[in-house]
């Protein structure tokens, strides 16, 4: 790091010199570049979902903000690839349910949106395709079960409904809180009365949502998740030209020079007045200072350990950290002859997304770019968003990508012989190990430790969907949490400062 010499010059006789500006000189040369003179109100670590949310949402109450984020890219974990055969897949979010509030922003940004799926899909039964071809859910759900089985899963389905909307009274009743102590899957076998194939159905649609098996998540958590799948279930939207679009549609809104990517956040430390933040530029490690009157943090809970703060975390907060679990992800991207599409389709209709219930995941159609050619495509693509375990073990850096190939391929080969004559290459995205957020049997997002991740430290604020719940709209509803509150305390301040004036 360079400072310019006028810093050390004066036109004073050098014995005249302050020795308090060489010292606040000196210790600026040691933690790092000096900070600009225009300090935002908040500063922003992270450049997904719920930092361009909580940017968005500052912007509008007329708050300034900076955000540093550590990689190359705006979104997180929005991430849309494109391939030279003209066609495309997300990498990473797949889809908006309808009650996300980003969904809003996107509105107001009018940025253009599709309708993706409904909540339910075709799923893999026993070897055997449940091609969901109906108008509508409960028609689906009719064409699978008996009518005793559908009267009971109904009575269980309203029971969940209910419980749903107790989680977000408060206080949460005691004895709901119970249900933390037990597994989703042993609190469904053991409630509604419902049939194998009903509660298999039940698991087999609800655990893509959360990466991992309902085993291993709390009751709480799966009456939480299930919500999506309730009464006639929650439709999904898909930004038009791939979701990374509206990512980088919010950044240009807020101001890209606002944004500034490869600064990983070192240090954060809380004052009683404010807040500086410490960055390291990962292209040339030069270290830079910024100073805020507030820090929201949006990255991954178990990203905060990669951070040092003073003052430390809370015992409570590292706890909360600790024993969080999580879901897995691992992305596949099948390129295949646009006459494969023959597998997927019944009646004229696709029956994507199906979820396989196997190392293939869930099984989405890709998105057809637009082509000024009049000439049939040639490609077409299938996105495999694949969890949990098989997830975990594909993930893993020491795993053969040939042999995962190997795998797919004989998994699609029994669900669709003759497939791999159609495969024209595949295309892998590993994703860390902790995808999205989990809590086990014990836990809760709604317990006490949760609510310590929800509260502010000082002047430090946690978001992101790893606060909130296991899906993009916890990182949106993050973003409401934090401007409001730093709006309230913004104007509490103001009020007590004209008392005193």
């Amino acid at each position: 790091m360079q400072i310019p010499m006028r810093l050390f010059r004066s036109q004073r006789p050098a014995s005249r010199v302050s020795m308090l500006g060489v010292i606040a000189v000196l210790a600026l040369f040691v933690t790092g570049e000096i900070a600009e003179a225009q300090e935002p109100d908040v500063i922003i670590v992270g450049a997904g979902l719920a930092g361009l949310s909580t940017a968005y949402r500052l912007n509008k109450a007329g708050k300034s903000f900076l955000i540093l984020e550590q990689t190359p890219h705006i979104g997180g974990r929005i991430r849309t690839a494109a391939y030279p055969e003209q066609v495309g897949a997300e990498v990473g979010l797949e889809e908006f349910w309808a009650d996300n509030p980003s969904l809003e922003i996107f509105n107001e940004l009018k940025i253009p949106m599709e309708k993706s799926a409904t909540a339910f899909s075709s799923f893999l039964y026993q070897g055997k395709l449940m091609a969901f071809t109906q108008e509508a859910n409960q028609e689906f759900l009719g064409s699978l079960f008996s009518k005793e089985e559908m009267a009971r899963y109904i009575k269980w389905d309203l029971k969940m409904a209910e419980l749903y909307k107790q989680l977000y009274s408060q206080p949460i009743d005691s004895d709901l809180m119970k249900l933390k102590e037990v597994s989703f899957a042993d609190w469904v076998r053991k409630t509604g009365g419902l049939s194998k194939k009903v509660q298999e159905f039940i698991r087999i649609e609800s655990e893509p949502e959360y990466g991992t098996s309902w085993e291993s998540i709390s009751a709480l958590e799966g009456i939480a998740d299930w919500h999506i799948f309730s009464g006639k279930g929650t439709g999904s939207f898909h930004v038009v030209g791939g979701n990374q679009q509206a990512a980088l549609a919010i950044a240009d809104h807020i101001g890209k020079d606002r944004i500034l990517l490869n600064q990983q956040v070192t240090n954060i430390q809380s004052l009683p007045n404010g807040v500086i933040v410490t960055a390291t530029d990962t292209a040339d490690f030069k270290q830079h200072v910024y100073h805020a009157k507030y820090v929201v943090t949006t990255v991954p809970l178990f990203r905060l350990y990669e951070i040092q703060f003073d003052p430390p975390l809370s015992a409570e907060r590292n706890q909360a950290i600790k024993t969080q679990t999580w879901g897995s992800y691992f992305t596949a991207h099948v390129i295949l002859d646009a006459k494969a599409s023959r597998f997927w389709t019944v009646n004229g209709e696709s029956v994507l997304p199906i979820l396989s219930d196997g190392p293939l995941g869930v099984i989405y159609g890709g998105n057809q770019e637009a082509s000024q050619s009049q000439t049939p495509a040639q490609s077409t693509l299938l996105n495999l968003l694949i969890t949990g375990d098989h997830a975990e073990r594909f993930n893993a850096r020491t795993g053969d990508m040939d042999a995962i190939r190997s795998t797919l391929l004989e998994e699609f080969d029994k669900l669709w012989p003759g497939f791999r004559q159609e495969v024209k290459k595949i295309v892998f995205y590993r994703y860390h190990p902790r995808a999205i957020a989990s809590w086990p049997v014990g836990r809760s997002r709604f317990d006490a430790l949760s609510d310590s991740m929800r509260n502010p430290q000082g002047r430090v604020y946690f978001a992101g969907d790893f606060t909130e719940g296991t899906h993009s709209d916890g990182a949106a509803y993050s973003a409401i949490r934090v401007v409001q509150d730093i709006l309230k305390r913004d104007k509490n301040a103001s009020v007590e400062n004209r008392q005193q004036n």
